[in-house]
């Protein structure tokens, strides 16, 4: 009896230690103590010196918990809730890719066609100069672009980059295109110029209207663009001390001009979105392209989307990587969840999800420390291990 006596009081004593913003919504039902998930998650946002950010878990089609937690606004004492903007880093790719799969299914892009063919100009490795440049190598980092060359220079256009006429060897590795696995960012920032070359409209605008419209998500490829300034959160760095302001963010603006050669970067990290509307498009790729009656992608393209790549068009390589879509093995022992995971200066956030048990999961934050334990950040194992012990199998 002193024992149960003890647990309940140390349960009591973390309860009232959460933080004035966290908050929980959906109950999940089933016995499940959501004040104990509550403490428990915060515990270990906490830990790993998270500033602010949101937790949030489905199954089938239900959000059954959600966590806010911390900041989004130091200075302003504003806490993290249900309409806060969040940078979501890498995740931007996975976003991204739905947009660029409704492309391959309008016949607008090819995943195996050579990307000369929609940039107007020869792209060559010019180590390899008989192999072409693909869709698919992009989406699977296996392009043979080296990241850490002149892309990093935003005074070069994208066609000083990587044309034929050029010949530019330190933006190539000399592999054959498709042969190997290496995470490109330069690679995948290339999707935008593609989506403005094929449609003639602003990346933006195009996936606004192909994915953002449809689904009735606030979201944008820069904060000037989140209708609510209010709601963009800051960004801070693992100490706590403010990284960037949301109001610099803003002031950064955006240029709604359609230029490939300029932006082959954006889609790399820079999407600006809420929670709540990043799940529902996790969930609608859980959901073989449909969620809330809103159909995006056919069934056959999401499975395309998810499924092994090696061995189609001219990927050679193993990789980890669907279309955009990241197999990760490491999460449960002999299971694959399929999503991404996003990291920018000290900004995290993770999407994966589980088709066979309808299972869905997301963690964002504005900052905290993202130690790393193989490949995946510490707080993304430890908050995904308690979900799907709650709620997954």
């Amino acid at each position: 009896m002193k024992r149960l006596l003890a647990l309940a009081l140390a349960l009591l004593l973390c309860i009232s230690l959460l933080p004035a913003a966290a908050e929980t919504t959906g109950g999940g039902g089933g016995g499940v103590d959501t004040a104990a998930l509550d403490a428990a998650f915060s515990k270990m946002f906490k830990t790993y010196k998270t500033s602010g950010g949101a937790l949030m878990i489905a199954k089938g089609d239900e959000v059954v918990y959600t966590l806010y937690y911390g900041m989004m606004n130091k200075k302003a004492k504003k806490p993290v809730d249900e309409n806060t903007v969040f940078k979501i880093a890498s995740v931007t790719k996975f976003v991204t890719g739905i947009h660029v799969m409704q492309l391959v299914e309008q016949g607008l892009l090819d995943l195996d066609e050579d990307i000369s063919t929609y940039l107007g100009y020869k792209v060559q490795n010019p180590y390899k100069p008989k192999n072409p440049l693909t869709l698919r190598m992009l989406m699977t980092h296996t392009s043979s672009l080296d990241p850490h060359s002149g892309y990093s220079n935003l005074k070069y256009g994208l066609r000083f980059l990587i044309s034929a006429d050029r010949k530019a060897r330190g933006n190539y590795y000399n592999e054959v295109p498709g042969s190997k696995y290496r995470y490109s960012n330069f690679g995948a920032g290339i999707m935008g110029s593609l989506i403005e070359s094929v449609t003639g409209k602003n990346l933006n605008t195009s996936v606004t209207e192909g994915v953002f419209e449809p689904m009735g998500i606030q979201a944008g490829y820069a904060a000037s663009l989140i209708e609510n300034a209010e709601d963009v959160s800051a960004i801070y760095k693992k100490n706590g001390a403010l990284y960037q302001s949301a109001d610099r963010n803003i002031r950064a603006g955006w240029d709604d001009s359609v230029d490939p050669d300029k932006h082959y970067r954006i889609t790399v990290g820079s999407l600006w979105i809420r929670p709540r509307d990043l799940m529902r498009l996790a969930m609608l790729m859980c959901h073989q392209g449909t969620q809330d009656g809103v159909t995006l992608l056919q069934p056959e393209t999401v499975a395309e989307m998810m499924s092994e790549q090696q061995g189609k068009g001219a990927v050679t390589a193993e990789t980890p990587y669907g279309l955009c879509v990241h197999h990760e093995t490491s999460l449960v022992k002999g299971k694959t969840f399929y999503g991404h995971q996003g990291m920018f200066q000290d900004v995290l956030c993770d999407v994966y999800y589980d088709p066979e048990t309808d299972f869905t999961f997301l963690l964002v934050t504005n900052g905290g420390n993202n130690s790393m334990n193989d490949h995946v950040t510490s707080l993304c194992r430890k908050t995904f291990a308690l979900a799907w012990e709650t709620f997954g199998g």
